[in-house]
């Protein structure tokens, strides 16, 4: 446990705080690359289909997924299963009054409550999945989600109008019967209607469970639950705006450099590295997530979907790069510093010869996605990745079993 301190007390693990960085908007996209995986197409949309801002495209299948909208001015020039491709027009080169106006929805001002209204946001493009959790508390994670990571802060102290908003439309769910807010130790944060409640901002106290465990003193407490404030931020914007979900929130950055992004969903990476002035070179990783969890990116196509809250180019060189073959030495490293005292090491083993089913006597469930078994680990596995990789085919295995119906034994 000593050792798990000592590691934990790396500045490099402390969350930023104090280093307000506002949004920076206004970002002009060339192209865009819209997700549309499980999202049922609106009847017409096809290629050289002209789109305007906020027209629905898509509508996903699950209730708890919001639905797809038009962030910009455009023209669709593909579409295949995974995706919708978009050349951007500018405002000043097409006559915007020739498009329907989108009507706002008031769901402040409105009647809409408990289900209906929860409807109502999924179809303004927010996922509700996090947001409508029952519970009888219902924890808002005010905490930057990784070290690096920066966008929590102007949240909380610029978008204290949003913010309510979305405590209010959360309440008028009616799932969760207590909503409190869980914020740096020391700041100084005013949310009119809420309690507050304060953590230290060490990683990883901001992953959910140990939230909660920080803020009772229990693991895993029954009736808890807790939501990203990047979740709640999209809320907010669709409550005050009354119009549909078309941007994110993200944190973009080196080693030299980090700023806070609204960028349209769908945005590409390689154009947003460019309007952030940051160069790519032979070597050098690209993360769509952050420092500890994030996954790297082969390609610089790839597009900004509504869930991401970062992206970081690590240089060439910085790090010692991850071996795939490289053996377990049983340092104990990752042991020491797994947060819910699992046995990373194992399960990486497990995964690496695909002996799946073997990761549940070591209650893989547990695993809380940290990456800190990664970060420690002296031979350079991939540790979470064979993690995640189990977690998956897992996954799989018991929604077959689902999916597959029981054939009694016949008696003859």
């Amino acid at each position: 446990m000593k050792k798990r301190l000592q590691i934990l007390s790396d500045p490099r693990f402390r969350l930023v705080y104090g280093e307000n960085r506002p949004f920076i908007e206004g970002l002009k996209p060339r192209t865009l690359r819209l997700n549309r995986e499980q999202f049922d197409l609106v009847p017409g949309l096809k290629r050289k289909v002209q789109i305007y801002p906020g027209m629905l495209l898509a509508e996903h299948r699950s209730l708890e997924k919001g639905d797809l909208h038009a962030p910009t001015y455009g023209i669709i020039t593909e579409i295949n299963v995974r995706s919708i491709f978009v050349e951007v027009q500018d405002e000043k080169d097409i006559d915007v009054s020739a498009f329907p106006a989108v009507e706002p929805v008031d769901l402040l001002g409105g009647e809409l409550r408990g289900e209906e209204l929860v409807l109502a946001v999924k179809k303004l493009g927010v996922n509700t999945r996090s947001l409508g959790q029952r519970a009888d508390t219902l924890v808002i994670n005010g905490l930057n989600p990784e070290p690096g990571v920066t966008w929590a802060e102007p949240m909380l102290t610029e978008c204290a109008k949003e913010l309510e908003a979305a405590i209010e439309i959360i309440r008028r769910f009616g799932r969760a019967k207590d909503v409190i807010l869980a914020v740096p130790k020391g700041a100084n944060v005013k949310v009119n209607g809420i309690r507050i409640v304060e953590v230290e901002p060490e990683y990883p106290n901001s992953i959910n469970e140990l939230l909660i465990k920080a803020i009772t003193g229990k693991e895993n407490p029954a009736g808890w639950a807790a939501v990203s404030m990047h979740n709640v931020w999209s809320l907010g914007r669709v409550a005050v705006t009354g119009l549909p979900l078309l941007d994110t929130v993200i944190t973009v950055g080196a080693e030299d450099y980090w700023a806070n992004y609204v960028v349209k969903n769908g945005s590409i990476v390689g154009q947003l590295l460019e309007i952030a002035d940051i160069s790519i070179n032979d070597g050098d990783t690209i993360l769509r997530g952050g420092p500890l969890r994030g996954e790297s990116l082969d390609k610089l196509d790839r597009s900004i979907t509504k869930g991401a809250y970062g992206f970081f180019v690590v240089k060439a060189g910085t790090i010692p790069p991850m071996e795939g073959d490289s053996s377990c030495i049983n340092c104990g490293a990752c042991i020491t510093i797994c947060p819910t005292r699992i046995d990373p090491r194992m399960l990486s083993r497990y995964a690496e010869f695909a002996k799946y089913g073997f990761s549940r006597k070591e209650n893989f469930e547990l695993c809380v996605d940290c990456g800190l078994c990664g970060y420690v680990c002296i031979a350079r596995r991939p540790v979470l990745q064979y993690i995640r990789l189990a977690v998956n085919k897992l996954r799989q295995e018991e929604a077959m079993a689902r999916l597959t119906p029981i054939v009694p034994v016949s008696k003859d």
